[in-house]
């Protein structure tokens, strides 16, 4: 993989070797106007903001999701049946 500074390799490998996984699953906790609060697997109380979300997928509360980390937050993918 090609970086354009030596900053963005650091992130990289920081979040390689932090833990931070590139995908996660969680259950919509919560939707407010029309964007998704979702609450990770693992944890109680659920996310301060509300995430992004292909345009194939429509949130429903309480659906289990696949989401990927995208720079520094994560997008759903969509729910996992």
């Amino acid at each position: 993989m090609m970086w354009d500074n030596p900053g963005q390799q650091i992130d990289e490998l920081q979040m390689l070797f932090a833990g931070d996984k590139a995908y996660r699953m969680a259950v919509v906790d919560n939707i407010t106007g029309g964007r998704p609060y979702i609450r990770f697997y693992g944890e109680n109380t659920a996310s301060q903001k509300p995430y992004k979300y292909l345009q194939a997928y429509t949130p429903v509360v309480g659906d289990k999701v696949l989401v990927a980390r995208v720079a520094k937050t994560y997008v759903i993918l969509g729910k996992v049946v």
